[in-house]
């Protein structure tokens, strides 16, 4: 998953410089932030710069590599774990990221102890951030995985930076395997997250039954409060209807304030003369020919009497 570093990948036969018994690399020198000499870049890992020195001690004991070190703060009894970034320190002196410095409970000139270790390869590591807002970032694990590439070692207890978009999320490492200590150059490592410490489960909400249980009671208690009040008033749509064909309506049974209604009073004559009608042709043949008297030609047939012959006038010509 992570891989690469200083040294490439290596194997826990050969050493630095060709076989032999390696020895012990340990020494203590004045700490400085790697800002101070213009490596701002080195505060995204956990690499530290040495002196010359220190590459031709570590030659000569025949440390294998990828070389790895233990740094220690015996004042505060802090320590953690790193790679090596260069050998172009000033004597006496060495440089870390200052996030190794605030976990050691170092100043600046303060003394640390370095000494070469070796680490086993890490299979798992548990990560736990300090704020909720790195839950805001679209893909933390790939940012995070791409940040680790820039370390060597992971330790138990350690709070790393990572820095996103101009701004650092700090988190602590809370378990590695199969150590504390673990070494995650050219390492397959499972990434898991635990909860945020600042972060607080939403409240649960209740059980469905109660709520519906305090929402029936609330309702019967409003239904048993409100008093019946009669509407007096005109309901819109509230008459009878009419069929067309004579028959009587039924009344719906999801309206029975509307009630049975009488059935109409149909004049088969007018709706169906068809059963009306005479062979031969004619119904009337006197005035007012089943018009009525208020019709003009009842009116007519009234006046004249039914001796009117009507269309008896004469023409005239135009010419």
């Amino acid at each position: 998953m992570f891989g690469g570093g200083l040294f490439g990948g290596g194997g826990d036969g050969g050493g630095f410089f060709g076989a032999g018994v390696p020895g012990r690399f340990d020494q203590q020198y004045n700490v400085y932030p790697v800002t101070f000499m213009g490596r701002e870049d080195l505060e995204k890992g956990n690499k530290i710069i040495l002196p010359q020195s220190a590459l031709d001690h570590l030659a000569r004991l025949n440390i294998s590599w990828p070389m790895l070190f233990e740094m220690s703060n015996p004042a505060a009894n802090r320590s953690t774990h790193g790679g090596v970034q260069e050998f172009i320190a000033e004597e006496g002196t060495c440089f870390l990221p200052y996030w190794m410095m605030q976990n050691l409970l170092l100043q600046e000139g303060d003394l640390v102890r370095i000494s070469n270790t070796s680490l086993p390869k890490g299979s798992f590591v548990k990560l736990q951030p300090m704020s909720s807002d790195f839950l805001d970032i679209h893909n933390p694990r790939a940012v995070l995985e791409n940040t680790l590439r820039n370390f060597a070692t992971l330790t138990v207890g350690d709070s790393i930076v990572i820095n996103y978009n101009s701004k650092k999320y700090e988190i602590e490492i809370i378990e590695c395997k199969p150590a504390k200590a673990i070494s995650i150059i050219e390492a397959d490592v499972n990434v898991d997250f635990a909860p945020p410490k600042d972060y607080k489960e939403p409240p649960r909400p209740p059980p469905a039954a109660e709520v519906s249980g305090a929402s029936y009671a609330t309702k019967v208690e409003e239904a048993e409060e409100a008093p019946v009040v009669q509407d007096k008033s005109l309901k819109p749509f509230s008459g009878a209807g009419q069929r067309v064909d004579g028959k009587p309506i039924k009344t719906p049974l999801s309206s029975p304030a509307m009630g049975p209604s009488a059935p109409p009073v149909v004049d088969e004559a007018e709706l169906m003369p068809w059963k009306f009608r005479i062979p031969g042709g004619v119904k009337y043949t006197s005035a007012p020919y089943s018009y009525g008297a208020d019709h003009m030609s009842g009116a007519k047939g009234q006046s004249h009497g039914p001796d009117f012959d009507l269309f008896v006038g004469g023409g005239q010509s135009l010419q």
